[in-house]
């Protein structure tokens, strides 16, 4: 039996196929490779980002750091800007008062309206030296100490009372732990100059101690520590010289709210805290709506000055609502 041979298998080229080049990459190979360069291009191209999801993670973290900040800016007016209010109301009360002293017109008698300027009391040791209105609600203990509308002036028989603050509006009582017996207290008034001797330092939870009884005594009164209301801090002091006859305080006619008390705040500016909040938040909101229609940068170079200015207010009135001692 004759052996059969098997010749390859090969195709035929149709006809007009231009021969291979010798060394040429296959049709299918070629292909092979353009698919990899493509989906190596793919891979490069950087992914599309997402657009911002509003997640249960992302309001907390945004809410947190609004908090933060608000009370940021809140102390930085607490202990910064309420400062720099004090001392300017400060030196307006001072020439208003040195040109009613000059021609005789400060009140010395009779019902005197709360913020009205009545006298200047220099603490020489602290070097201390603050106009002081009647009244000492919060309101008044912005502008500096303040004489509680029941007691009476300084230089009259009887008590008179007053009380700053500690820590914030300039903090003209903050080092009065520092007196001690002996030190003297200096105070003006429209019925002339009268000094002062310390003769008590205490805390309102020290033991009760006897005070001498003196015909006309001036007690300055603050929270302590600094900035809680656990307890006041009380200094007396005996007037070194003759009193003169009480003509203010209960004998002229006056009388004293719950926030007078050392330690109180004013609630009727609640109300005004309310409506000072509401106009934040609709200038936020009216700054945000034109940051989006408009350049932001145009926007909020009008937008910050307004912001600022509601939010002085809104913390202005936050503090008076606090201890009229802090």
């Amino acid at each position: 039996m004759a052996a059969t041979v098997t010749e390859p298998d090969t195709q035929v080229a149709p006809p007009g196929t231009p021969a291979p080049t010798p060394g040429a990459t296959p049709p299918r190979q070629r292909r092979r490779l353009r698919l990899r360069k493509e989906q190596g291009s793919r891979r490069a191209e950087p992914r599309p980002q997402k657009p911002w999801e509003w997640n249960v993670a992302t309001v907390v973290a945004t809410g947190m750091i609004l908090v933060f900040a608000a009370l940021a800016l809140f102390g930085g007016y607490l202990f910064g800007g309420s400062a720099l209010a004090q001392h300017r109301q400060q030196d307006i009360a001072f020439a208003q008062l040195k040109k009613d002293l000059a021609l005789a017109t400060v009140p010395v008698g009779g019902a005197i309206a709360p913020g009205t300027p009545v006298g200047i009391v220099t603490i020489p040791r602290l070097g201390v030296e603050q106009v002081f209105e009647m009244g000492s609600n919060s309101e008044q203990t912005l502008d500096g100490p303040g004489l509680r509308p029941d007691t009476v002036l300084p230089g009259q028989a009887g008590v008179s009372v007053l009380i700053g603050r500690r820590a914030t509006a300039g903090a003209p009582f903050r080092h009065l732990d520092q007196l001690q017996p002996g030190d003297t207290i200096k105070v003006v008034t429209g019925q002339g100059k009268f000094t002062y001797v310390v003769d008590v330092v205490r805390t309102s939870d020290a033991p009760d101690r006897q005070i001498v009884a003196a015909e006309s005594r001036l007690t300055l009164v603050t929270s302590d520590p600094a900035i809680t209301n656990t307890r006041t801090l009380t200094v007396s002091a005996t007037l070194d010289g003759k009193a003169l006859p009480a003509s203010t305080g209960l004998a002229g006619g006056a009388s004293a709210d719950t926030s007078d008390q050392a330690g109180k705040g004013v609630s009727d500016h609640a109300i005004a805290l309310l409506l000072w909040a509401q106009a934040l938040l609709i200038t936020s909101v009216a700054a945000t709506w034109a940051t989006v229609r408009l350049r932001w940068r145009a926007v909020w170079i009008g937008a910050v000055p307004a912001l600022l200015a509601v939010l002085w207010h809104v913390f202005e009135n936050i503090t008076l609502l606090l201890p009229n001692t802090l």
